[in-house]
C-alpha cells in the first residue's frame, strides 16, 4: 500500500481521498492506526537537506490529532524510538512542521497526551496534559509560562527570544517531569542537539548537548489524523526563483521623529505565474520604541504596505515571511563557506529616525584611558617571542602557522601568509580576526601583494579535530555560561573573558610590525562581527594601524538594551559596567584613522543598527558606514539596496 500511495500522489491530479497507514509507525504501534504521513526528515541533515518527504501543502482537511514517531541508530546499531501523540495545538497545518526563524512559536500546554517508546525511563502511556517547546530562534532557561515543576535552566519550561536561529522542537511530560524527545540547534546537522527522554547529562532537554554526533542515522515522522483528508496535487512556487524585497518611500536613515515611514514588500516571482495554491506574507513591525505590530496579506493581492513612524530618535525593524496556506514557511536553498543550507524566504530590514541624535546609553568609564595603559603594561612585561613554522606554500604565498607569547593564560595563534620572495619594507599587512565561537580554524590562501595574519580570539593550538574544539569550548565557560557572556566575569574588568582576547589582539598587531616584510605604513585591521569588534579595538590602542575594516560590528553601545531600552535580538551580552572598557563606541573616540563599516544590517539586531549608528557618530576620524536594508547579521541579499554615510 506504501508504493501505491505515494506513486498516486506523485501522478494524480485534483483532489482525492485515498487513505493510507503510515507503515512506519505501525511496526511499532500496531494499535496507532488511521494517520496520515505530513512530512519525514533525517535531523542529522535537516540544516542542509530540508525534508525528504512534504505532504503539508497537499492536505485538506481538520486536523484532530497529531503525532511524531523519532527514530535513532547508534553507533553500535541500536536502535531507539518514541512515539508521542497529542490532540492539535493550532489550526495550521504548518505549525506542526520543524519550526523555523520566523514561523510562530509554540509553548503551550497539549491535551490527551500518548507515549510509547523502547528507551528506558521514558514514561509511557496515556497522560491528561503535556507541553511543547516549538521555536525556530534563540531561547532560554527562565521558565516564562511557569511549567509547573520546571525550573529555570534548560529543561521543559523555558523563554523564547525574538531573534537568532539556534531553534528547539521539544515535546515534554511536565507531569513526569521529563522530556519525551528533543531536536534543537536545528540548523547544524550532525551537531544538533538531538536525544529521546531526559539528558543523562548536562540540561535535561539536550540543549548545547551536540548529541547528535552519537547516532549513525535518525528519522523523523510528522503524521496526524484527519476529519475529510483529501490529498491534492498542486502548483507551488520554485523557493530559488522566490525572494521577498522591501523598500522604503525614501532614504531610510533620514526619517525624522514621528514622520511617517513607508514600507513596500513585494514578492519578486522571476518567471513564474502566481499558482492557485495561496501563498502569504507574514510581517511584525517591532522597534526602539517597543510597539509591535503584525499583519498578513495575499501574495495574490499585490504588493504589502506597512505604514509607522517612531517618536524617537531610533529604528523601527521589518520583518516579513513567506509562507503556504498551511503556514510553513517557504525556504530556499543557499550557500556559505562551500556549505548549502536552508534559508526561509524573508525580508529583514528597517529605517532610523534622527540617527545621528541616538545617544549613547551610559558614558564612557572615568578612567578608561588609564585603564587601557596599565593593560598595554602588562603585555609589555612579556617578550615578544614567538615561533613561525612554515607548512606549505599556496598561489604564490609562503604559509606559516605562528604562536606567539602574550600575557594572559595562553599565546596568539594562527595562520600568516607572506607572498614569496618579498623585499624589506615592500608589502602592507592585513591582520584579520574572526567572529564568535569555538571551532578549527582553516588557514587562509593569501594574496599576491599583502602580508596576512589572521588569528582566533583564544590562543588554542591549531590543527586538531572537531572534539578537541567542543572540549575546549567547555573549558572556557564561566559559571556554565558560555566565553565572554558570564556577568558574574565580566563584572571585573581584569578577569572579564574579552581582557585576554584584547590582550591578544595588540600582541598580534606587534607581531606583523616586527615583520621585516611590512613596508612600515599599511596597516589593516579587518574583521566581522567579534571579529568586527576585535578590528576596532586594535586600530583604538595601536594607532599604527592606518585602517579599520569592521562588519555587523558585535558589542555597540552594549547597555544600549537595559539603559535605553533599545530593541535586541536574543543573543546579546547582559550589561554590567565593566564592559565599558570594552564597548567598540568607547573605543571608537580614540581611532584616528579611517574606518569603514563595511556592512550594517537595517535588520541585524545580533548588532542592532541603533549602536551601529553610535559606533559611527563616535569615530575619532574619517570614516564609513554602508547600510544595507535586507541585511540580517548573517545575510545579505543580492542585489540589496545600500546607502552610504561619511564623515570626515
Amino acid at each position: 500500500m506504501k508504493l501505491c500511495w505515494r506513486f498516486a500522489a506523485a501522478v494524480l491530479f485534483g483532489a482525492f481521498a485515498l487513505r493510507a497507514e503510515v507503515p512506519e509507525i505501525l511496526k511499532v504501534v500496531p494499535e496507532a492506526r488511521g494517520y496520515e504521513l505530513i512530512a519525514r526528515l533525517n535531523p542529522l541533515e535537516w540544516g542542509s537537506r530540508g525534508y525528504l518527504e512534504d505532504r503539508s501543502g497537499q492536505i485538506s482537511g481538520e486536523l484532530k490529532r497529531v503525532a511524531y514517531l523519532l527514530k535513532l541508530s547508534g553507533k553500535d546499531g541500536k536502535v531507539q524510538w518514541v512515539f508521542v501523540a497529542m490532540d492539535p495545538f493550532a489550526e495550521e497545518l504548518g505549525s506542526v512542521l520543524v519550526p523555523t526563524e520566523n514561523s510562530p512559536g509554540y509553548q503551550t500546554y497539549v491535551r490527551n497526551l500518548e507515549v510509547a517508546s523502547n528507551v528506558d525511563g521514558v514514561k509511557t502511556g496515556r497522560f491528561e496534559q503535556g507541553n511543547i517547546e516549538f521555536c525556530g530562534k534563540n531561547y532560554g532557561g527562565y521558565n516564562a509560562k511557569r511549567i509547573p515543576g520546571a525550573t529555570h535552566d534548560f529543561d521543559f519550561g523555558d523563554s523564547f527570544s525574538e531573534d537568532g536561529g539556534y531553534g528547539c522542537m521539544q515535546l515534554h511530560n511536565y507531569l513526569e517531569k521529563q522530556t519525551i524527545f528533543a531536536f534543537n540547534n536545528l540548523k547544524r546537522n550532525a551537531n544538533c542537539d538531538l536525544g529521546i527522554g531526559n539528558s543523562p547529562q548536562g540540561k535535561s532537554d539536550w540543549t548545547f548537548s551536540g548529541a547528535g554526533r552519537q547516532y549513525q542515522t535518525a528519522e523523523l515522522l510528522i503524521a496526524g489524523k484527519f476529519d475529510g483528508f483529501q490529498l491534492r496535487q498542486v502548483a507551488s512556487l520554485n523557493p530559488q526563483k522566490t525572494a521577498l524585497v522591501g523598500t522604503t518611500d525614501r532614504n531610510p536613515l533620514t526619517y525624522a521623529p514621528g514622520e511617517p515611514v513607508t514600507f513596500t514588500i513585494r514578492a519578486e516571482l522571476g518567471d513564474q505565474k502566481l499558482p492557485e495554491q495561496d501563498y502569504f506574507i507574514h510581517w511584525t513591525r517591532t522597534g526602539d520604541d517597543g510597539k509591535v505590530l503584525r499583519g498578513a496579506s495575499r501574495l495574490a493581492d499585490g504588493p504589502v504596505t506597512v505604514k509607522t513612524s517612531l517618536e524617537r530618535p531610533g529604528f523601527v525593524r521589518v520583518r516579513a515571511v513567506l509562507a503556504d496556506h498551511s503556514g510553513k514557511t517557504v525556504q530556499r536553498k543557499e550557500q556559505r563557506w562551500g556549505h548549502e543550507y536552508s534559508r526561509d524566504i524573508t525580508f529583514e530590514g528597517g529605517a532610523g529616525a534622527a540617527v545621528c541624535e541616538i545617544g549613547q546609553a551610559v558614558p564612557e568609564p572615568d578612567d578608561f584611558d588609564v585603564f587601557w595603559r596599565k593593560q598595554k603594561a602588562r603585555l609589555a612585561q612579556v617578550p615578544l617571542k614567538f615561533e613561525m613554522k612554515q607548512f606549505d606554500n599556496r598561489n604564490g604565498n609562503d604559509r606559516y602557522t605562528v604562536t606567539i607569547d602574550c600575557a594572559g593564560p595562553r599565546p596568539v595563534t594562527g595562520y600568516l601568509t607572506i607572498p614569496q620572495g618579498a623585499g624589506e619594507r615592500s608589502l602592507p599587512a592585513r591582520v584579520s580576526f574572526l567572529g564568535y565561537g569555538v571551532s578549527r580554524q582553516w588557514p587562509h590562501d593569501g594574496v599576491p601583494d599583502e602580508i596576512q595574519f589572521t588569528i582566533n580570539a583564544h590562543g588554542f593550538e591549531l590543527g586538531h579535530d572537531d572534539a578537541f574544539y567542543r572540549n575546549f569550548a567547555e573549558s572556557i565557560k564561566s559559571n556554565g555560561k558560555d566565553y565572554a557572556f558570564d556577568p558574574v566575569q565580566n563584572a571585573d574588568p581584569e578577569q572579564a573573558y574579552f581582557n585576554q582576547m584584547v590582550l591578544r589582539v595588540l600582541r598580534a598587531v606587534e607581531f606583523v610590525k616586527s615583520l621585516p616584510q611590512w613596508n612600515r605604513k599599511d596597516l589593516i585591521a579587518f574583521g566581522n562581527s567579534q571579529g568586527g569588534l576585535q578590528a576596532i579595538w586594535a586600530a583604538a590602542l595601536d594607532p599604527d594601524v592606518s585602517r579599520c575594516e569592521s562588519g555587523v560590528t558585535w558589542c555597540c553601545n552594549m547597555a544600549g538594551p537595559e539603559k535605553d531600552r533599545r530593541l535586541h535580538g536574543g543573543w546579546y551580552i547582559k550589561w554590567v559596567p565593566a564592559l565599558g572598557y570594552y564597548d567598540a563606541v568607547n573605543h571608537a573616540k580614540r581611532i584616528k584613522n579611517p574606518v569603514i563599516i563595511t556592512r550594517a544590517g537595517l535588520g541585524d539586531y545580533t548588532c542592532p543598527p541603533s549602536g551601529l549608528a553610535v559606533l559611527f557618530r563616535n569615530l575619532g576620524g574619517p570614516g564609513k558606514i554602508i547600510w544595507v536594508q535586507g541585511s540580517d547579521h548573517g545575510y545579505a541579499p543580492p542585489g540589496a539596496e545600500q546607502f552610504t554615510q561619511e564623515k570626515e
